[in-house]
């Protein structure tokens, strides 16, 4: 339990590091100064610093898709679309956010290295899952006609993500809405909405 606690101390000092100086440019010493503990303290638990920032970020990622999964189990749908609708506004940055841009810098990470493609990939897989199953349930009660509900999954996280990418560089209330919109007119001509 101990353990488990500073563990969890060191992840948190490490994602504030990563939001306040980005993901590159925060070091072991960085966090040894920020909890005041020596290098042994976090290399007890990690065995280098790139397994410590992949625990960070992984724990990072799944937490998102845990807290969305949290939200939506408390959430009575009365149809498909208004899941769809609730994962899109829910995945578009609703704010200018520090964590958003995180997104925004494991992308070339992942391009040159496994282990962070790896976690990215898992993380993308477990994200169009939702979204496959939300098309899925659309299709079996004649809400949408999909042929391959594989693609209309990619084609419509493809369109979030590259939305939220552009919204996270300039972000305006008005531009998101506009975003929205778009996203949302893209998405149901992907998935075929019956009237």
């Amino acid at each position: 339990m101990k353990n488990d606690s500073f563990i969890g101390i060191i992840r948190d000092a490490v994602y504030k590091l990563f939001l306040e100086k980005g993901i590159n440019n925060v070091s072991t010493r960085d966090v040894t100064r920020k909890l005041n503990i020596s290098r042994s303290h976090i290399y007890h638990y990690y065995s280098d610093w790139n397994s410590l920032k992949i625990d960070v970020l992984e724990n990072l990622l799944d937490k998102d898709i845990n807290e969305y999964m949290h939200v939506v189990g408390n959430e009575n749908f009365a149809t498909s679309v208004d899941e769809i609708i609730h994962y899109i506004d829910y995945l578009i940055p609703n704010k200018p956010s520090l964590q958003w841009i995180i997104y925004l810098e494991l992308w070339p990470l992942s391009a040159r290295e496994n282990e962070y493609r790896n976690i990215m990939k898992r993380h993308l897989i477990r994200w169009m899952e939702i979204i496959e199953n939300i098309i899925h349930r659309g299709m079996e009660c004649g809400e949408f006609i999909v042929l391959d509900k594989s693609i209309a999954a990619r084609q419509i996280s493809s369109i979030i993500d590259g939305y939220s990418s552009m919204l996270i560089l300039d972000y305006s209330v008005e531009k998101r809405s506009d975003f929205l919109t778009e996203i949302f007119d893209l998405s149901f001509r992907i998935v075929k909405v019956i009237p």
